[in-house]
């Protein structure tokens, strides 16, 4: 009986601490991304309607009040799009840009036309591509899990702005609150200005499209509620 209670007594702590570390064990392999990861995740159960999965693209999307969205990838070897900024192509059309200009490397442009019943506007997409690896998910959360652990440098703390930045490209950037309710917006897409410029986009003609120049970066604000 003493043996048997030894045993037990030894045993019992041991998975308390197996537990324990457990719930401690990074979901991506770096405190900054975890956190980035777990502020998103509150973003997005905080507007569920905003959130869809497009099934052609094997993409989530969330989905910002101007019509514009963030997706990011279910898998990424459907697509080379594992992130993509999904914006509004007239605006930049009737300021200048010419699409049929732009590095079809570097950005893909999609004319109106129907989805699953639904007219789509003109959109410019800048996609990012992490990886080719074919790793299925399980749920959007899970999905943002596995690409923020395929690269965990994708993730910064902005401190002053208490924002994380999702830097996919030099130049780009997707933001967010680390905490909702602080500040003026809640989300922000950052894109180089100059490849628009140099397709024809004529910065001064962006007024009243949301989109603010910043030395040479274009950037749109969002507030969720």
């Amino acid at each position: 009986m003493k043996r048997k209670k030894f045993i037990s007594l030894f045993i019992v702590p041991l998975i308390i601490a197996s537990i324990a570390m457990g719930c401690g064990r990074s979901q991506t392999g770096s405190k900054e991304a975890d956190n980035g990861l777990k502020a998103f995740n509150e973003i997005v159960k905080t507007f569920p309607e905003k959130k869809g999965f497009h099934k052609a693209l094997s993409h989530w999307g969330f989905k910002l009040p101007t019509g514009e969205k963030f997706e990011w990838t279910k898998n990424t070897s459907a697509n080379k799009a594992d992130f993509a900024m999904v914006m509004l192509a007239d605006p930049f059309i009737k300021a200048g840009l010419d699409v049929n200009k732009l590095n079809k490397d570097q950005w893909i442009y999609k004319p109106a036309g129907k989805e699953d019943g639904q007219d789509i506007p003109n959109l410019l997409i800048k996609p990012y591509n992490i990886g080719d690896k074919n790793e299925n998910s399980n749920g959007s959360e899970d999905a943002f899990r596995r690409l923020l652990k395929a690269d965990t440098s994708l993730i910064k703390y902005d401190n002053e702005e208490q924002k994380y930045r999702l830097l996919i490209g030099e130049g780009y950037e997707v933001q967010w609150k680390g905490k909702l309710g602080a500040k003026d917006n809640d989300m922000v897409f950052i894109i180089k200005a100059q490849p628009l410029i140099d397709a024809g986009l004529d910065i001064n003609k962006l007024t009243d499209s949301g989109w603010s120049i910043k030395e040479d970066i274009l950037v749109k604000e969002y507030k969720l509620n």
